[in-house]
């Protein structure tokens, strides 16, 4: 008799724990959906459905890298997600975002204009880059103070800058 008390109350234990468990974990409620994904006029292929949730549409971030033309690589020991491009073309651009946030400029929009804008350190303006009425992957110039040429174009929907131009101006290194 005394086993069975033991085991029936090593029962109750173990299923009490489950239960306390159960009710502090987060339950989501999402619905699977299959989007099509267009990305600058071109459709894209995706593998994996994307998650809805409170209005809300999730992508693999994974898939939504390489539609965009990157790759994304986890590392476990630091917990971080890389982005890379994928091809040397893509590595041959920076954009304007990534020119600011890594190289300490500012790049700001000229006055009232959506197309032009301002690149500038210590509030002195180095570039300005007009890029009203530009198309997807047509290349303009544009010369900083010293009259070092930048090449600069449209790439997947962003404003980008050619990197061998920026160095040799000596604006990134």
């Amino acid at each position: 008799m005394k086993k069975v008390i033991v085991a029936l109350s090593i029962g109750m234990l173990v299923g009490s724990s489950t239960m306390a468990v159960a009710a502090t974990s987060q339950k989501v409620q999402a619905t699977l959906a299959n989007f099509k994904i267009i990305v600058n006029g071109q459709s894209k292929t995706v593998t994996s459905d994307q998650l809805l949730y409170k209005g809300n549409t999730y992508l693999q971030l994974r898939e939504a890298a390489k539609i965009l033309g990157y790759e994304a690589k986890y590392t476990s020991a630091s917990r971080s997600i890389e982005f890379s491009a994928k091809s040397q073309y893509q590595a041959d651009w920076v954009s304007l975002i990534d020119l600011s946030a890594s190289n300490g400029y500012q790049v700001a929009l000229k006055g009232d204009s959506a197309d032009v804008y301002n690149v500038s350190k210590n509030l002195k303006t180095i570039l300005s880059i007009n890029a009203n009425s530009l198309k997807e992957n047509e290349e303009k110039i544009v010369a900083d103070p010293s009259g070092k040429t930048i090449r600069y174009k449209k790439l997947q929907g962003s404003l980008v800058l050619n990197r061998g131009d920026l160095k040799k101006a000596g604006l990134i290194q």
